[in-house]
């Protein structure tokens, strides 16, 4: 499903549809909303739910949600009739298969409990949690020729409720799924097709799979592990680790394959961030694969998924999920930008009054001095490309704002420079993306310095950790972020650095992109986590975000709504739910602060972070509400507001929802209050 911009506006309604949908507004605007036209009614019956249901913050949920931990494999190709493993808890009553896209269908062959022999803490100080049930679901699934290659969400179904996802990933390539039996040594190793993909499973303490395959002098091969986005009691942590040798013997043992070093290992002293590798092939052979656990991890949920192709013809259909609609991912950098960034980000924003009658009475109807002048146009930008080495200030290349930048440290210690004017007042955006080396192994650090050689700003993250016995504040370097923002006080030429933060590597992958535009007050990203991670960093709220609720009748749901204000966005958002099903309805609510000061102040946080807002919603469901055999895909829908005015409809996120009988479990009633 691609993003709806004709969809209705938020609260239009189609003849004789149910009310499933509900507006719901930004913090600033909650007080307002129970003194404007509302009927009484309507505000007395939010008010008594409110009061009835929130003032003790009891949502103790209705049964556990069902997890899914891994699957196995997870890697097919079309026009093929696959059975696969899914191994979850709560999962024993699990009657169905349900794919987020509908692209494939499957059926359950049967569910049963296993006894795994297994204790496992990465942390040793970690206190071990009782023993929870784990359940194997056979499934059987026919792929046709006609689906789409991609990573595809899988779910289970039961009178529960449905599954959280876990990722089957669909290809047009040479598939080698791990056979049977040991694969410690290179003697026992598993023949592999490369160029093509490979699915297996460390499932225990310290095991290795070694595979082999033939390569020509000449053959440069990147080998990379597929990311994998699951819950799982250990597998989330797992972290694969791989090593190529080739036929010759090791000088100190004759029965031990030489290891040969990856383009990467060769570069840098780094721990990999990604588990990716790259060889160019100086002879003729039978080389050697081998894919263990970090630190000899392993466990039954440990699965991994690999894939070996020429470097740059990688296709990048496999990490994207298919028939799902993207959310807005703006603060990193691996989004890419172009010069039709701007025109998405027009789309997020509203224009304000004065702007439009601006542009319809022309430049001489501008009142200086009365806010009422017109915001700049983001214009496509102008691609700059790195014409000589600038490594002063005197030598910088000229840019014209707006403006993207695209460049390479090319060594240690390089660093690039632009020279552009800006007028006082004016306020710009400086956005970055990398290529082909990301963090943690290229860390694109800018900086503006103005005439007299001092530094403005830059995209550096630092936090204030603690205070030492004199008062002094203890500050650290957390990170290095996607963007940075400033307004220009006084008019002049500037100067633009890039450079590694480190000045300690340097390549030809060391590439950068970097846009320079005026700002765009828009809407950023929305993320919908439950109560157990409203106040939680960004970082965590991405690991902790609802993907799919199951509502019990008479069991509010709360979900918080994060909403960034980027570039100096000032104006209220609605917020509503579409398509919720027959009985169920979402509120606004308030929500419980402490009042607690945060442990951590971000330094420079007008320059590189979001002002962010929290709005409170509440899904319940009648005590009539039919319970649902299948999950309905509901939408969460954004709409800006400023000055009275309203911007387009936004998709926020579309997920699967189901009204479930409210049979409580021991395992749910100890987290009360988490929206699953």
């Amino acid at each position: 499903m691609q993003h709806d911009r004709t969809a209705p506006e938020l609260g239009d309604r189609r003849p004789g549809q149910a009310s499933d949908s509900l507006i719901s507004v930004a913090p600033s605007v909650i007080g307002r909303w129970a003194r404007t036209s509302v009927t009484p009614v309507i505000r007395l019956s939010a008010v008594m739910l409110l009061c009835g249901c929130f003032s003790a913050r009891a949502e103790s949920g209705s049964k556990a949600s069902p997890q899914l931990l891994s699957c196995f494999p997870s890697i097919a190709r079309p026009s093929v009739a696959l059975k696969i493993e899914i191994r979850g808890t709560d999962i024993e009553d699990a009657s169905a298969v349900w794919f987020d896209d509908g692209d494939l269908a499957g059926r359950v062959v049967k569910v049963e409990e296993v006894k795994d022999d297994f204790k496992q803490r990465i942390n040793p100080l970690e206190k071990e949690s009782k023993p929870t049930r784990v359940f194997r679901a056979v499934i059987e699934l026919q792929i046709s020729a006609k689906v789409r290659a991609g990573m595809h969400q899988l779910r289970l179904v039961s009178p529960r409720g449905v599954s959280t996802p876990i990722e089957l990933t669909v290809v047009d390539r040479d598939v080698t799924e791990e056979a049977e039996g040991e694969r410690q040594t290179i003697g026992q190793s598993q023949p592999a097709a490369f160029p093509g993909y490979l699915s297996g499973r460390i499932a225990s303490l310290g095991e290795v799979d070694f595979y082999s395959f033939q390569a020509k002098k000449g053959q440069e091969l990147q080998f990379e592990v597929l990311p994998e986005r699951r819950v799982s009691r250990v597998g989330s942590k797992f972290a694969v680790e791989l090593a190529l040798y080739d036929s010759r013997s090791s000088w100190f043992d004759a029965g031990r394959p030489r290891r040969i070093l990856f383009e990467e290992e060769r570069q840098s002293d780094l721990m990999p961030f990604e588990v990716k590798g790259t060889y160019k092939f100086v002879e003729d052979g039978r080389y050697f694969l081998q894919v263990s656990g970090l630190f000899g991890q392993g466990c039954p949920d440990c699965t991994y998924r690999i894939r070996a192709f020429p470097k740059g013809a990688f296709d990048d259909r496999t990490l994207q999920l298919a028939g799902v609609p993207r959310e807005w991912l703006e603060r990193s950098m691996e989004r890419r930008l172009s010069t039709q960034w701007t025109s998405d980000l027009e789309a997020r924003s509203v224009k304000r009054q004065s702007e439009v009658v601006s542009e319809e009475s022309g430049p001489s109807s501008q009142q200086e001095g009365h806010g009422q002048s017109k915001r700049p146009e983001a214009s496509a930008a102008t691609v700059v490309a790195v014409q000589r080495e600038s490594e002063t200030e005197a030598a910088a290349q000229g840019i014209a704002v707006p403006a993207l930048v695209e460049g390479t440290i090319e060594s240690p210690a390089d660093s690039d420079r632009y020279k552009f004017k800006v007028a006082a007042g004016q306020r710009l955006v400086f956005e970055v993306e990398t290529f082909d080396a990301k963090p943690p192994y290229f860390n694109p650090r800018i900086g503006v310095v103005d005439s007299e050689g001092k530094e403005l700003f830059s995209n550096v993250e630092r936090r204030l950790s603690m205070y030492n016995n004199n008062a002094e504040p203890q500050v650290y370097l957390k990170a290095l972020r996607p963007k940075a923002t400033h307004s220009f006080e006084r008019a002049g030429e500037y100067v633009l650095t890039v450079r590694d933060i480190t000045s300690r590597y340097g390549g030809p992958s060391y590439r950068y992109r970097i846009l320079v535009r005026p700002q765009i007050p828009h809407v950023g990203e929305i993320s919908i986590v439950s109560m157990a991670n409203a106040d939680a960093a960004s970082e965590a709220n991405r690991a902790g975000e609802v993907m799919h609720l199951n509502l019990a009748r008479q069991e509010p749901r709360t979900l918080f709504l994060l909403a960034s204000y980027e570039e100096g966005f000032n104006g209220d958002l609605l917020f509503a739910f579409t398509e919720l099903p027959e009985g169920v309805q979402a509120l606004p609510a308030t929500y419980f602060s402490e009042g607690r000061g945060p442990l951590e102040v971000t330094q420079n946080a007008d320059t590189i972070a979001p002002k962010v807002q929290k709005t409170a919603i509440v899904l319940l469901a009648s005590p009539g509400a039919p319970l649902t055999k299948v999950p309905q895909k509901i939408q969460l829908r954004c709409q800006p507001i400023v000055d009275g005015k309203a911007g387009a409809s936004l998709l926020v996120r579309e997920f699967p929802l189901m009204v479930v009988d409210n049979l409580a479990t021991p395992q749910q009633a100890a987290n009360p209050g988490v929206a699953k």
